[in-house]
């Protein structure tokens, strides 16, 4: 029984596992789960330069700017994600067009991968590793720098990076949002209607006034009804 439990419990996690790296490319800043939540980068990108720029590697001296969803240039790198500035010379360390979602099972992270040829080297390809790292509080950019020759590890520590519901209108919403506007029309037509072609004026402005001057009265003998019900009332004698 021992090391049945044992075996289901393996069996889960790597389901689990499985399915945290299900997160499946909306565009270069988003990814969608298989349970229908999402990683949105969108709020944090900005439109006229990278969200964080020439952020330092403690470690390296170098400097690292960043951007989601939408492309920068910075000296020498142009269309960049992802631009190292290394003894003041600048290299494109990665494309949105090339972003790449992942699930790092080992950090149980999830991941952007982006890449672009170098500038010097038409056959020399950078890459670059940025893991999400969901939490609350501010957004934190942290380059870890060049692990590798080519190859780079950057992390970004937001709410952001968080999979949460997608926001949108539910079909509660739009229904709601339909009555009115259709109780709108209705209101503003009847009375244009009843002042303008029937000649009314004061409460008989109103379309079927007669119903909605009832209407009370209606539910109040509704009300009593249900109130009433099962009890004895008074009847006459036969």
């Amino acid at each position: 029984m021992k090391y049945l439990m044992v075996i289901l419990t393996l069996f889960k996690l790597s389901g689990f596992i499985a399915g945290q790296g299900a997160c499946k490319k909306v565009n270069s800043c988003k990814c969608k789960l298989d349970d229908g939540k999402v990683i949105d980068l969108d709020p944090v990108a900005k439109s006229n330069g990278p969200a964080f720029l020439d952020v330092i590697d403690v470690a390296q001296l170098d400097q690292y700017s960043w951007n989601p969803c939408k492309s920068f240039s910075e000296g020498a790198c142009t269309n960049a994600a992802v631009c190292q500035t290394h003894a003041s010379l600048q290299y494109n360390c990665g494309t949105q067009d090339s972003a790449v979602f992942d699930y790092d099972t080992t950090n149980q992270l999830y991941t952007i991968t982006y890449s672009a040829d170098t500038v010097t080297k038409s056959n020399d390809l950078r890459t670059t590793m940025l893991y999400l790292k969901c939490a609350q509080g501010p957004d934190v950019f942290t380059p870890a720098g060049e692990t590798t020759q080519g190859t780079y590890v950057l992390t970004f520590q937001s709410k952001y990076a968080c999979p949460r519901k997608e926001s949108g209108i539910s079909a509660g919403t739009i229904l709601i949002i339909i009555f009115f506007s259709l109780l709108f029309v209705y209101l503003i037509g009847g009375v244009l209607f009843q002042i303008f072609i029937k000649k009314n004026s004061g409460k008989h402005a109103i379309p079927n006034s007669s119903f909605w001057f009832g209407l009370p009265g209606l539910i109040k003998d509704g009300v009593l009804f249900i109130v009433r019900r099962g009890k004895k009332g008074t009847y006459n004698s036969i």
